[in-house]
């Protein structure tokens, strides 16, 4: 129905928020275990893969 795996797009859904979060001004510190991650290296190496950029250097 939504063209990739449910932990695909579970993965991508958590990711949106984390940009949304980060673009609002929060911290990747302070959202990866909200969001679900199990630890600060697995969001940003997620993050990345997916924005091509890490969550530090995505508003500097």
């Amino acid at each position: 129905m939504f063209g990739t795996t449910p932990g695909k797009w579970l993965l991508e859904k958590r990711l949106q928020e984390a940009h949304y979060l980060l673009e609002k001004g929060r911290k990747a510190t302070d959202i990866y275990l909200d969001l679900g991650f199990e630890d600060l290296s697995h969001f940003s190496f997620a993050f990345k893969k997916q924005y091509g950029l890490p969550p530090s250097r995505l508003f500097l």
